[in-house]
């Protein structure tokens, strides 16, 4: 006779549907989703779904915090940054390291990746909140410490860079993993995921207005690769 499995909590139960939740909406999008597929993939009901969800949207309205959470990269840093070309530089590498993705689960990332595209080609409320939360924060950190960086000459002259320039940082490793998405190789760049991962990084605090001695002087991938692997283990 075979036992009967282990009954979830209310809250486990919740946390189990959104979990199954989440890469079936970043598949078919909000409106071709349905909650008799997510059910199925949960293994639960679509009675017992409504009973933790009253609809379809307020299901999809709280994956925004469930994917905060499965997302949440690099807290620990946020929390005891410094404004500083340090915490510049480390902060630059931790994005590009994430969304690539390099840290947490890989597939979660993606499913993040695929909500907020599609929210984008939405309504864009999804994609706001998420930004608002899980990006904006690092965002701040970023300007605060350009200007430490810019006060130590640690910047080339003549370069004014605001908060448009840092979003940019953002904005273009985000997309180089929406490239990286489909099981297909989109783009053939020819170097090693470590070399992509380390030339983004120089790219992108180049372009801020980071001199060259500055990188070199802050940015050790090997050291990073560190500090990410005991980030890792702390949000797993």
């Amino acid at each position: 006779m075979s036992s009967r499995p282990s009954r979830l909590s209310a809250t486990d139960r919740r946390q189990a549907i959104l979990s199954a939740a989440a890469p079936i909406f970043a598949r078919l999008g909000r409106e071709g989703a349905t909650t008799k597929e997510i059910a199925r993939a949960a293994g639960v009901s679509e009675a017992l779904l409504y009973r933790h969800f009253a609809s379809k949207e307020a299901l999809y309205a709280e994956l925004e915090s469930h994917c905060v959470e499965a997302n949440a990269v690099g807290s620990r840093l946020l929390a005891e940054a410094v404004p500083s070309t340090a915490t510049l530089v480390r902060g630059v590498a931790l994005l590009v390291q994430a969304v690539f993705p390099g840290i947490g689960d890989a597939r979660s990332h993606d499913d993040t990746k695929r909500l907020v595209t599609a929210s984008l080609l939405g309504d864009g409320q999804f994609a706001k909140a998420f930004l608002d939360r899980h990006v904006t924060p690092w965002i701040g950190v970023f300007e605060r410490s350009f200007q430490v960086a810019q006060g130590a000459g640690d910047v080339e002259d003549g370069v004014h860079t605001g908060s448009a320039e840092i979003w940019f940082v953002h904005h273009l490793a985000n997309t180089l993993h929406l490239i990286s998405l489909p099981d297909i190789t989109i783009v053939e760049y020819g170097v090693t995921r470590e070399r992509l991962i380390e030339n983004t990084v120089r790219f992108l605090l180049r372009g801020i207005g980071l001199r060259s001695a500055a990188i070199d002087r802050h940015y050790d991938p090997e050291k990073l690769e560190t500090i990410f692997a005991s980030m890792d283990q702390d949000t797993a």
